[in-house]
């Protein structure tokens, strides 16, 4: 493990455990501590049985070392406990308190233990926080639900109340464990999700954040993630903060804090999710051993405008209800002639017995191998009928008996949002079936885990550093001339152009670049909403006339005739790391959304964010422009803004007409 991500395997199954300060208002830790398995002591100065749990005065009486301790004592005797036990050879404690009731000392004590743990390789998850809740117990300080069930989701939450939602949705969701990490005194969201990566139990994690405090770590347990193949769903909340550093360059105006947390996501196959039931739904697909490996869809429903809704919400999230094989609608047909003309989804009501036609036509769906998903679509709910109980039953058990004979991807899907009945739970759990509320929140599920594909790694090689520190004249924007200068080195081809320091000079370099030409200001981009930029110079007489009207210094260009503009750029966010991005160029820039990600990239997925942001990238060149910059940022971490804008897509060539490098001489991140 990196020094970077740290242990938290003993916070999460400790061999033996210990509760220092239990009594009546802790009840639940010591219920849950008691179910969980694991021998566990107490310590009290007075009581030697607490709700059952077998309490010693000190932690000097304790019989055996504890790997774990759960600290409920106040922030006063916390301190001289929590050292006790790490000079006795504990390394994991949970602290649900030390928050607001500590008053001014609970920074302070806070500070002293977490330079403690740090000098022995203690873990501590808290404080101020919920701990660590696992289906049969474990050191939880709420109530932990008969209904949370054992499963491969795996959660870390920084609020202590959406870790608390997790174990009350019902069964629905089987968890791996929910980690409730509070103030992360010295064990983050990063480090459970590395657990997470490395953890074979765990297929899918979740994971709700307010701050990240390590940006660096998060980035590596994204990655690590991704790696291990285990999709990760992320909700944040306060992403609407403003950026530090000012803006020079289109880029770093049009890429703000909260698309730098997405683009890094986004750079992982992380799915970022907008709220909590967007997140329950696609947790719940990906945690299933058949999750969907492609965005091809199959269906059969109760309802033909189900069926509509279902094609609609498909569309719009990704997924295809492709046409049915030919031999899939004959076969279809054949055996059910009041189908006529079978179309997918397949709405199967009143075609023939529901016993005969639900559990066959998945059959023929599945057997035909065009699909990667199969749905089961019926009315679930609670308040249903007994009598439509029964065939909804038989239809959910249809569906996982045809999942387990072919090996294809299932999923109930109801239209309704409350509960399902025991029956139906039941069911999804024996044959592992995601059970998902709400058409359009099953679609997009469906959509995301389907799209769902490793990432590349972030280490890309890209040979020997090339030098530029001689075209690099100041801090701040560089001038136009040395930004291409630069950008040409690293291969970006960009329109011919020379500087002149003399209207003398104009004439002669205007006729050797080729009329019509550009006269440019010799200072940074974005020149032309201040009159430092002449468009459609045909002559020498202009060229010179043009260089005279911009006082002498200038540079002059090759005019490219219009085409496609598109944006290429990077902007060094401060806490993540260079951000590339790729859009609609122009001056229309700003008002149009570009695509972003965490750089550097690789090719296929430079022309992935090409091809998302609607752009005909005729030559690859957009693509590998991408990719360059990527390179710029990691050879050069000086330099915190790009802009190549635009860059111009002909039949024949693309080519950059404007170019803005902006240094940093602290450095960058």
């Amino acid at each position: 493990m990196s020094e970077q991500l740290r242990p938290v395997h003993t916070l999460i199954d400790p061999a033996s455990s210990v509760i220092i300060g239990p009594s009546i208002r802790s009840a639940a830790v010591v219920r849950n501590m008691l179910s969980s398995g694991t021998p566990v002591q107490g310590v009290h100065p007075s009581k030697s049985e607490v709700l059952g749990l077998n309490c010693v005065p000190s932690i000097a009486d304790l019989s055996r070392t504890p790997e774990l301790a759960v600290v409920m004592v106040g922030h006063e005797r916390m301190e001289n406990a929590v050292y006790e036990l790490m000079d006795r050879g504990t390394r994991a404690f949970f602290f649900p308190g030390l928050g607001s009731e500590a008053g001014a000392e609970g920074p302070k004590i806070a500070a002293r233990i977490r330079e403690r743990a740090a000098e022995n390789g203690s873990m501590i998850i808290g404080q101020n926080c919920m701990g660590i809740a696992k289906p049969g117990g474990s050191p939880w300080i709420g109530s932990i639900s008969d209904s949370f069930v054992k499963g491969h989701v795996g959660v870390s939450a920084q609020s202590g109340s959406i870790a608390e939602a997790f174990t009350t949705i019902g069964p629905r969701i089987g968890f791996r464990f929910i980690a409730s990490t509070g103030s992360e005194l010295n064990r983050d969201v990063s480090d459970f999700m590395s657990f997470m990566a490395d953890d074979a139990q765990t297929r899918a994690i979740g994971i709700f954040i307010e701050t990240i405090r390590r940006p660096e770590a998060f980035i590596e347990a994204l990655e690590k993630c991704a790696q291990a193949g285990k999709p990760v769903v992320a909700l944040k909340v306060g992403k609407s903060g403003v950026a530090k550093r000012i803006a020079l360059a289109h880029t770093g105006a049009v890429v703000g804090s909260n698309q730098a947390f997405s683009a890094t996501l986004k750079r992982f196959s992380a799915i970022e999710v907008e709220d909590f039931p967007e997140m329950v739904e696609t947790l719940e697909v990906l945690g299933k051993k058949r999750r969907p490996k492609g965005v091809r869809v199959s269906a059969v429903s109760e309802s033909g405008g189900e069926c509509g809704l279902m094609a609609d919400r498909a569309e719009q999230n990704g997924l295809s209800f492709a046409v049915l094989p030919e031999k899939t609608a004959i076969q279809l047909n054949k055996e059910f002639p009041n189908y006529q003309h079978p179309q997918n989804p397949l709405d199967a009501w009143g075609v023939d017995a529901p016993e005969v036609v639900f559990p066959r036509s998945m059959e023929i769906l599945a057997e035909s191998k065009a699909y990667d998903t199969l749905v089961a679509q019926v009315d679930i709910s609670r308040f249903r009928g007994d009598d439509e109980l029964v065939w909804c039953n038989m239809i959910v058990e249809s569906l996982g008996k045809t999942a387990q004979k072919y090996d294809i991807s299932p999923a109930v899907v109801s239209v309704h949002s409350v509960d399902a009945p025991q029956s139906i739970l039941d069911i999804c759990a024996k044959y592992e079936l995601p059970l998902l509320r709400g058409i359009n929140s099953a679609m997009q599920a469906l959509g995301r885990a389907g799209a769902w594909k490793k990432a590349a790694t972030l280490h890309q090689e890209f040979g020997k550093p090339i030098e530029i520190s001689d075209v690099v004249t100041r801090t701040g924007a560089l001038p136009e001339y040395e930004s291409a200068e630069i950008l040409e080195r690293y291969g970006v081809p960009i329109a011919s152009r020379k500087r002149v320091t003399s209207a003398s000079q104009a004439a002669a370099v205007a006729k050797g670049l080729g009329f019509p030409v550009v006269v440019k200001s010799d200072g940074p981009a974005h020149k032309s909403a201040g009159g430092g930029v002449i468009l459609n110079v045909k002559s020498e007489d202009e060229a010179t006339a043009a260089v005279e009207k911009l006082g002498g210094s200038a540079f002059i260009a090759a005019q490219s005739p219009k085409g496609l503009e598109a944006l290429v750029g990077m902007v060094r966010d401060e806490e993540f790391g260079p951000i590339l991005a790729v859009g609609h160029g122009g001056v229309t820039v700003e008002s149009k959304k570009p695509v972003t990600m965490l750089g550097p990239v690789d090719l296929d997925t430079a022309k992935a964010m090409v091809q998302e942001a609607g752009l005909d990238d005729t030559h690859g060149v957009l693509a590998k422009t991408l990719v360059t910059l990527g390179r710029v940022a990691k050879e050069h971490p000086e330099i915190v803004e790009i802009d190549v804008n635009p860059m111009i897509v002909y039949d024949k060539a693309t080519i950059a007409v404007d170019a803005l490098v902006v240094i940093d001489s602290e450095g960058g991140k």
